[in-house]
């Protein structure tokens, strides 16, 4: 079935403008105005910069390189934003405003206009802007997102991916107009996440595959007939451009942790590796002589001769204009406190905030509040360090808004689309959009034949192991995350270079790997309470290849292992625990993402239903009793709610001070920033909640959030008015 695709009337546009909206109110308060999302103008049309008094100079953040048809200059996203830099490098031209993260920029062949995607909260437009007077106009508007964009070889036509997941990602090509949609690639659960047309539009070369990685495809955009051009199931083709003289493609393979630059003739002919680093998401677009291309790798701009392979550095500036931020100076006066130390709960505290810092906490009696200071006055609510979410993938620049407006200041992100990732975190960090700090693992890195390749390195030896590790840590990442087809030498391989650069490891993995293997290898943390090698007998558990994880094909054990033979009891479970427990190997459950409705009683079947509930409850069983042996706990959600995490622990039995430990001091430790957050303490950064009733004799009570702080500035304010 064709996904339902719309143009962007006037009912799509006040949806995403009223999202929008919701977004940014949920952010606005009286100490601290929301950073306007995303450095947002007021005028979308014209491209008007908004009223500024801050400037922010940024050298990096960029990705999706597109030469102009002059070849003088190079559009590029940089932090959500369209700009524009000479190919000789220098100062960046910034062409959008917009409130939307911008990408996917694409050029007219006459080079008057830009197309480029903007992604909203409702979805993303597909937009083309006419350089010479500024102004935008909408041409479609898709559900998902759209991470590509190509003019037609006339003009008249653009072509596009709609990504509505990793495993759904079509190529469509539509008029300039907005009329004629047609969608050219279909398979149901496939992604084409890259494609180049050749110089005359009517055959275009892509990427496609479904897991382990991708290959190149030869499509006849009339008929629609295919032909496969290369076949690497231990690789992943990405990024690809046609030649202007349509004579070669050029193209990004990463295999066994490598990104390779290949040219490969569209006659017949060899190919030939024109440039090789270890994996840095690189992307490309070829200047109009073919003898060059535009690189983004690492999140850097550099000029690649495709004949030498040499490599040099395209050094910009963009400065962003940025409304000028707050003050992070306030204090909290009058809060039942409970500082996450241990310490016993302060019944009327006042906590002191200077230059985003915690400078004085205590008992208000004790503690001044200095002149001149924003007061927030608690009226007996309780007052607690922000939340942390240890397992959320950070898609979306719009997930931050709804994660603050829950009291989630800070998150950690076991695995992504590593530039993409550590964009937003710069983004957030500089003010640029709003949202949570993120602690970021980068790519998952898994054995030949994963199940995510939007996001995943694959390695098939142990010495693609420290590159890898290296080239990682160089670019940015604060841990990293294996995945569970790794086979064990490979797992312990990175680890062991993990550590060398300074860096934890946590795991998604029991399949080729058991827990114990793992531990024994020195890993740092778990994900997911699942078992499959440890306390299951081998047969009764997939393996993990020839897709026998597939949800799609085994919904229960690809979310869980099968619990209902395990003794809990028993000599084997308890082994395990001890092992976590004496060796400090944190587990952040999931818990929430294991919970079995009732509705799936259809989908199951009333054996199968029946497996997966008493599994469930087998799961919190083991969650409660690792804590009780000693493992620390860390809640996170798999992009779920982190209210939800905490009632699925409460109910298993942990009591609330540990449940609270678990959302807050427990993740920072684990990450080796217990001296900047997790706790309220002096020198502590000021990231903190107000709720409504004491969670400490209710763990719902964490959903009744009336004030969030992040960095000393208010976040987010719920209205008086509201019964929340």
């Amino acid at each position: 079935m064709r996904p339902r695709r719309h143009r962007a009337g006037r009912a799509a546009r006040a949806l995403d403008l009223a999202l929008l909206g919701a977004a940014v109110v949920c952010l606005s308060a009286p100490v601290a105005r929301p950073a306007a999302g995303s450095g947002a103008g007021p005028d979308r049309a014209t491209g008007a910069p908004p009223d500024a008094t801050r400037a922010v100079d940024v050298h990096d953040g960029a990705s999706d390189p597109a030469v102009a048809p002059d070849g003088r200059r190079v559009a590029l996203c940089i932090l959500g934003k369209i700009w524009t830099v000479p190919l000789a490098g220098g100062n960046a031209e910034q062409l959008s405003y917009g409130p939307g993260w911008d990408a996917a920029p694409a050029w007219s062949p006459d080079g008057r206009f830009l197309a480029y995607a903007t992604s909203l909260p409702g979805g993303t437009d597909l937009l083309v802007r006419d350089l010479a007077t500024g102004t935008s106009a909408v041409v479609t508007h898709v559900e998902g997102t759209i991470p590509v964009v190509a003019f037609a070889p006339d003009g008249a036509a653009l072509y596009y991916v709609d990504q509505r997941g990793q495993y759904e990602a079509h190529v469509w090509r539509i008029g300039v107009d907005g009329e004629g949609a047609r969608q050219l690639t279909f398979t149901s659960g496939w992604h084409e996440w890259a494609f180049a047309l050749d110089p005359r539009g009517k055959r275009m070369v892509l990427t496609s595959g479904r897991y382990g990685g991708s290959d190149l495809y030869l499509l006849d955009t009339d008929s629609l007939r295919a032909t496969r051009l290369t076949e690497t199931p231990a690789a992943a083709e990405s990024a690809v451009a046609w030649s202007p003289d349509g004579a070669t493609w050029v193209f990004v393979r990463t295999e066994n942790g490598v990104d390779e630059v290949v040219t490969r003739p569209v006659a017949e002919g060899p190919e030939r590796v024109v440039a090789s680093t270890p994996f840095d998401q690189k992307q490309l677009s070829l200047t109009p002589d073919g003898r060059a291309a535009a690189l983004t790798a690492a999140r850097k701009l550099w000029r690649l001769d495709l004949a030498t392979g040499a490599m040099s550095p395209i050094a910009f500036t963009a400065r962003f204009q940025l409304p000028e931020r707050a003050p992070a100076d306030l204090a909290v006066v009058h809060a039942r406190l409970w500082d996450g130390t241990g310490a016993d709960v302060i019944p009327d505290a006042t906590l002191v905030v200077r230059d985003g810092r915690i400078t004085a906490v205590g008992p208000s009696a004790d503690v001044p509040v200095p002149e001149g200071l924003d007061v927030l006055d608690a009226h007996g609510r309780t007052l607690l360090p922000g939340l942390v979410d240890n397992h959320y993938h950070f898609w979306s620049p719009w997930q931050g808004p709804p994660l603050l407006a829950r009291g989630v200041t800070a998150v950690r992100d076991p695995g992504a689309p590593v530039s993409t990732s550590l964009s937003y975190k710069q983004a957030i960090e500089l003010g640029i959009v709003a949202g949570p700090h993120i602690y970021t693992a980068g790519p998952l890195i898994d054995g030949v034949g994963g199940y995510h390749p939007w996001v995943d390195v694959e390695l098939r030896d142990s010495a693609a192991a420290a590159p890898l590790v290296d080239a990682l840590a160089a670019q940015g990442v604060d841990l990293l995350k294996v995945y569970f087809q790794l086979d064990p030498p490979i797992l312990r391989s990175v680890i062991r270079e993990a550590h060398r650069v300074g860096l934890r490891v946590t795991g998604h993995i029991g399949v080729r790997t058991s827990l114990v293997a793992a531990m024994d290898g020195g890993i740092d943390g778990l994900n997911h309470v699942r078992v499959w090698r440890d306390l299951p007998p081998d047969h009764a558990q997939p393996d993990g290849r020839d897709e026998s994880l597939d949800g799609s094909v085994h919904p229960v054990e690809r979310m869980q292992a099968d619990w209902t033979g395990i003794d809990l009891d028993g000599p084997e479970a308890r082994a395990l625990l001890k092992r976590m427990a004496d060796t400090h190997t944190a587990l952040d459950p999931t818990l929430s993402v294991q919970r079995i409705p009732d509705g799936m009683r259809r989908s199951l079947g009333l054996e199968a239903f029946r497996r997966a509930r008493e599994s469930a409850r087998g799961m919190g069983r083991f969650v409660h009793d690792a804590w009780q042996a000693g493992v620390p706990i860390l809640a996170g959600t798999d992009d779920g709610n982190l209210f939800d995490e905490m009632d699925d622990y409460a109910a298993a039995g942990l009591p609330t001070e540990a449940i609270l430990a678990a959302a807050t001091a427990n993740g920072a430790a684990w990450l080796g920033h217990e001296d900047d957050f997790g706790t309220l303490e002096v020198g502590r950064r000021a990231d903190f909640v107000l709720v409504d009733g004491d969670p400490l004799d209710d763990i719902t009570n964490t959903r009744k959030v009336r004030v969030v702080v992040q960095d000393g500035r208010v976040a987010f304010e719920l209205s008086r008015e509201d019964p929340r």
